[in-house]
């Protein structure tokens, strides 16, 4: 009987310690599934971090290329027309290439002058030098190119004015209606609506009906008359933009086809009139100021990362934080 008891009591213990080592086991097993899990959620989350910032440091270094690129466009440009002769200033932190008024306009004038005409000819020439290396299109090419991967999204041709309204210029022009025409419109006025005075005068002018007609087609009349033009500041500095890039067009067709990574004309036109002046150096006379800040400038734009590109990267970063 204490055998049996005895024996009985051992296979409760054995059975205890079994079921003892059964949840120990159990329980190591979800440990190990566990650890499993996170190790590979933390190489997944590493992977995807070297991924974002990988990303990001390839957005940086387009950024940093582009900068880099637009300053030496610009300077390839400046020195090729300083070499030529022409005054321009460059403005790389800006993007801009600056031609003052004095090279290309008269007062008050949108047309080019020959001066101009000379040289905007030499713009298209430089412009045809340094475009090839960072535009798109039939005309793009990679030989004897820096190394870079930035390409040009626009050069606006920008005019600008002073500050003072503008003052339209008047012309005597010769007036090639005939006499005879301008009696007959004249004399379609009704005398009744003319003051008894005009009316008398109007009277004794007519001209005698044996007056032979082609004498009287013979006298052409100069009459004062205002050119159709800007009624602004901001109407002349476009109109002189246009007329720049027209001219460009001209002397170089073909400038048309150089083309932004969207597959859009390189070559753009604005006009922004007084609206924004040149930053006022210290004792600069108002004279000065005024006649710096009437110029064309050729602004370049750099094709940059689409915005699509950076939100989509904030939100991969946003998925790696902590806690997410």
């Amino acid at each position: 009987m204490a055998a049996r008891e005895f024996v009985t009591h051992s296979e409760d213990e054995e059975s205890y310690f079994v079921s003892m080592t059964d949840v120990v086991i159990g329980l190591l097993f979800i440990f190990i599934i566990m650890l499993m899990f996170f190790a590979m959620r933390f190489q997944e989350a590493t992977q995807h971090q070297k991924k974002v910032t990988e990303k990001q440091n390839e957005l940086i270094d387009d950024l940093s290329d582009a900068e880099k690129a637009r300053s030496d466009l610009l300077e390839g440009m400046g020195k090729f027309l300083k070499d030529a002769g022409m005054h321009v200033i460059v403005i790389k932190n800006e993007g801009i290439l600056r031609i003052p008024e004095e090279i290309l306009f008269e007062t008050s004038e949108w047309e080019l002058n020959k001066k101009g005409s000379e040289a905007v000819q030499t713009v298209a020439k430089a412009l045809d030098l340094v475009l090839p290396c960072y535009t798109m299109g039939l005309r793009s090419k990679t030989d004897g190119c820096p190394a870079t991967k930035a390409k040009v999204e626009a050069i606006f041709i920008e005019g600008h004015a002073d500050s003072r309204p503008f003052v339209p210029r008047q012309r005597r022009v010769q007036n090639t209606t005939p006499p005879a025409e301008q009696r007959r419109v004249q004399n379609t006025t009704p005398n009744a609506l003319l003051p008894p005075a005009e009316q008398r005068n109007l009277f004794f002018q007519r001209p005698s009906i044996a007056e032979p007609a082609q004498s009287e087609q013979r006298r052409p009349v100069n009459v004062a008359v205002q050119r159709e033009g800007p009624k602004d500041n901001l109407d002349l500095s476009a109109l002189r933009a246009t007329s720049t890039f027209r001219e460009l067009l001209k002397v170089d067709p073909l400038l048309s086809e150089y083309r932004s990574p969207s597959n859009s004309r390189v070559l753009s036109v604005s006009g922004y009139g007084e609206h924004r002046p040149v930053a006022r150096e210290e004792g600069e006379s108002t004279e000065r100021y005024n006649q710096r800040n009437r110029r064309i400038d050729l602004r370049v734009l750099m094709a940059t990362p689409k915005s699509e590109d950076v939100k989509q990267m904030q939100r991969d970063l946003q998925q790696v934080e902590p806690g997410r």
